[in-house]
């Protein structure tokens, strides 16, 4: 192929397809990102230039292919990071709902012994005096 149009080698560019792919399956595998299976398939795609270096319309085609999985990858990624964003908060949210309620109900317990408390104290103050 034309370097000028192409600016590195099959070899080359066969072990950077390779590095690509595995490293965006195992980040895919680590964080369970979408679009890093999609990036991993469009870089494998991207081998098929040597299939017909010559034929215009399969290099089109083929640039056409990567356009779409690019813009596909990118609105993915887009997605499910506001779908993990918003999960994130509704968590946070629960969280925090579930810390004031342990909160309010520790508030509740000593108020309720205050309470028994000055009841007794009542009770104990009118015994005396009925004694007296």
């Amino acid at each position: 192929m034309d370097t000028n149009l192409f600016p590195i080698g099959m070899e080359k560019h066969i072990v950077f397809v390779i590095i690509a792919t595995i490293f965006f399956i195992l980040q895919f595998i680590r964080t369970k990102r979408w679009y890093q299976l999609v990036m991993a398939a469009a870089f494998c795609i991207s081998l098929m230039i040597y299939i017909a270096p010559k034929n215009k319309t399969f290099f089109y085609g083929i640039g056409i292919t990567e356009a779409v999985l690019l813009f596909t990858a990118l609105v993915l990624n887009i997605v499910q990071a506001v779908r993990i964003s918003r999960a994130e908060k509704a968590k946070k949210a629960a969280e925090e709902a579930e810390k004031k309620a342990a909160g309010e109900t520790e508030k509740k317990l000593p108020d309720e012994d205050a309470g028994e408390n000055e009841a007794n104290a009542a009770e104990d103050a009118a015994a005396e005096e009925t004694e007296a």
